[in-house]
């Protein structure tokens, strides 16, 4: 049979109970002030450190851009001034020629009794005139009639010179020393006059690109403006060049105008082997200048198209706020970015560390620019 708990016993338990209610309670009031530490810490982010640089301003050139393909300055279709049977032809397509070098020639069966008869014409035209001046001097002729001698043969003379000019025709020769681009004939065609049978490019004259700028780029260029052209055949190497020709009529239906570019070879440059049809880049200067401000590439965010964004720090310099920027054009060779609105010239932008700033950050610089 049990037995019910003393009371001394009961007391012991509730006096327990009672320590043990007071130790539960102090603990909650000393964890209190603790938990509150930590979320004020929590708010209270770090500075990210970061390296910024100044916004310079400098009155500039704003490149143009653009591609296209380099040809000859001068090419020209080649053809005859006669129709008739080609006879022969001495050159095949994309060879070399001098000045002077026959390309083609007609078969001369038909010119040369022309030329044959216009001289006999001549020469009867010439003894017709002796005799007639001898008839004058002895009175025998009239004045009149030693004038129609005369002018009979100055028009034999006449047609002997033109028959000589057409034999000479059946021959086509280079006009300068250059190369056959193109080669559109062959022995034994019929061919009429004026009809293309060789695409000639000229050397002596030099080189061009010729490339298409948009209407808002072609307006700030002029003639003489400089530029650089570069070839894919020939990587790394830079072609200084001038702008030569601007076409005075947009192309229709695409906006843009011919822009032809004339490569400036000076004798002592490594005369490189250039062929007509070569795909080239170029880059226009034009000699209208204007206020941009420059920034380091790296301090770019989010490019798109010719927008982009920066962090530019507070005037304390410890909180970095985001700026969308307009970029003018970007240079490889100075690592910079050309701005024209967005940003002021004095201004800091963070250039390293820019991917891990957001808005209105706490930022520590630990080197600028």
């Amino acid at each position: 049979m049990m037995r019910a708990p003393s009371l001394s016993l009961c007391a012991a338990w509730v006096s327990g109970f009672a320590v043990l209610l007071l130790g539960l309670q102090s603990v909650a009031g000393c964890s209190a002030p603790a938990t509150a530490a930590s979320e004020r810490a929590s708010r209270e982010e770090a500075p990210v450190r970061v390296r910024s640089a100044v916004v310079m301003e400098e009155e500039v050139a704003q490149p143009v851009r653009a591609s296209g393909a380099l040809a000859a300055k001068q090419e020209s279709r080649l053809s005859f001034k006669l129709g008739g049977i080609v006879r022969q032809v001495s050159v095949e397509e994309g060879r070399a020629v001098t000045r002077g070098q026959v390309l083609a020639a007609l078969d001369p069966s038909e010119v040369g009794p022309q030329v044959a008869q216009a001289r006999e014409a001549r020469d009867k035209a010439a003894r017709d005139l002796e005799r007639a001046r001898s008839l004058f001097e002895a009175q025998v002729a009239t004045r009149v009639q030693l004038q129609d001698a005369t002018t009979a043969f100055e028009v034999a003379e006449a047609g002997l010179k033109v028959a000589t000019f057409q034999q000479r025709q059946t021959s086509l020769v280079a006009p300068a020393a250059g190369r056959i681009l193109r080669r559109m004939v062959e022995p034994g065609e019929v061919v009429a006059p004026g009809q293309a049978l060789f695409l000639f490019a000229s050397e002596e004259d030099g080189w061009v690109v010729r490339v298409e700028l948009a209407d808002r780029d072609v307006v700030r260029v002029r003639e003489g403006d400089s530029a650089e052209v570069f070839l894919d055949a020939y990587p790394g190497r830079t072609f200084q060049a001038r702008v030569r020709e601007i076409a005075s009529a947009a192309t229709q239906g695409l906006g843009t105008a011919g822009v032809e570019l004339e490569l400036l070879m000076s004798p002592s440059d490594a005369a490189p082997r250039l062929l007509s049809g070569l795909s080239a880049k170029a880059r226009v200067f034009p000699s209208e200048r204007r206020a941009l401000r420059f920034v380091p590439v790296e301090a770019l965010l989010e490019g798109d198209g010719d927008t982009a964004s920066v962090f530019v720090l507070a005037q304390d310099g410890q909180r970095a706020t985001r700026r969308r920027v307009r970029v003018a054009f970007l240079s490889s060779e100075t690592g910079r970015a050309a701005l024209s609105e967005g940003v002021e010239a004095g201004a800091q932008v963070v250039t390293d560390g820019v991917s891990f700033l957001r808005e209105g950050q706490p930022v520590a610089v630990v080197e600028a620019r």
